[in-house]
């Protein structure tokens, strides 16, 4: 009995949490009355509300996922907030449903608009607004919502830091994800940046591993480059032929591991010049 009063608490506790939680996001807006009709969804149910796209959100670190609906007489604007783990995490999701050639806003660390919905993304929260109205007033009211809920989200307001260690040379534009799991179709590597490039014709990819210590840049740079790894060196470089990607360049230093993705053993003095400006030389 003991056992299960406990399990009760927190339950409780974490639906409290919750309603606290939507207090503060969810603002009111003049003219429109919230309409709270979903359930909090978390990971064991997520699948209820979007069925197979479930599986993505899971695997970047999904928490939880609150609802509300803002209605003016037939006029109604659905507001989704996913909460996921951490903001690289959320930065991950959102850059996954990004399109380079959106129409990008100033909301949130970064957002797009387009007739009937607002998508942005802050801290470790990624936020969907949606409406089936055509009226250009109406679309308004959605993009002034979204900003409603950007200032009442705290935390990060820009993109992961570790993301200012990529070059700038030939980067694609909005182009930047985060991938928490099975990165290049490895299982054990796990959480990585990635960055396209475009450079004389080449187009490649490049990923930043930042683990929390040495030793497990070391055990994920040791599973990848296999025999040839030396952990004793303090600046480990390798290139080889990957199963699964073809020619690969890594470097490990410290807790930080880089790999290079698309250029051949040809272009290795210009995959170890990127390597270098990340890692340094």
């Amino acid at each position: 009995m003991r056992y299960r009063k406990i399990i009760l608490l927190a339950g409780i506790a974490i639906a409290l949490s919750a309603v606290v939680r939507a207090q503060q996001l969810f603002p009111e807006m003049k003219g429109y009355r919230v309409v709270d009709e979903y359930p909090l969804y978390t990971p064991d149910d997520l699948w209820d509300y979007i069925n197979g796209a479930a599986d993505g959100y899971l695997a970047l670190g999904f928490t939880d996922l609150q609802i509300r609906e803002y209605v003016k007489g037939k006029n109604k604007i659905k507001a989704e907030i996913y909460r996921f783990g951490d903001d690289s995490q959320a930065f991950g999701m959102y850059s996954m449903e990004r399109s380079p050639g959106y129409a990008f806003i100033k909301t949130g660390v970064q957002g797009y608009s387009e007739e009937g919905l607002v998508h942005f993304y802050k801290d470790r929260y990624y936020v969907k607004l949606m409406t089936h109205s055509g009226s250009a007033k109406v679309n308004e009211k959605m993009r002034e919502l979204a900003s409603l809920i950007s200032g009442r989200i705290e935390g990060r307001s820009d993109f992961p830091a570790l993301l200012g260690l990529f070059p700038s040379e030939g980067r694609l534009l909005n182009q930047e994800t985060y991938l928490l799991e099975s990165v290049l179709g490895h299982g054990f590597l796990r959480g990585a940046f990635r960055v396209s490039y475009e450079l004389e014709g080449d187009r490649f990819d490049i990923y930043l591993f930042s683990c929390e210590g040495e030793e497990e840049a070391a055990l994920m740079a040791g599973s990848l480059a296999g025999d040839a790894f030396e952990a004793s060196e303090e600046f480990f470089k390798y290139a080889f032929e990957d199963g699964y990607n073809g020619v690969l360049h890594m470097a490990r230093r410290g807790n930080k591991m880089v790999i290079v993705s698309g250029l051949g053993f040809e272009k290795t003095p210009v995959a170890e010049r990127y390597i270098a400006s990340m890692l340094g030389d």
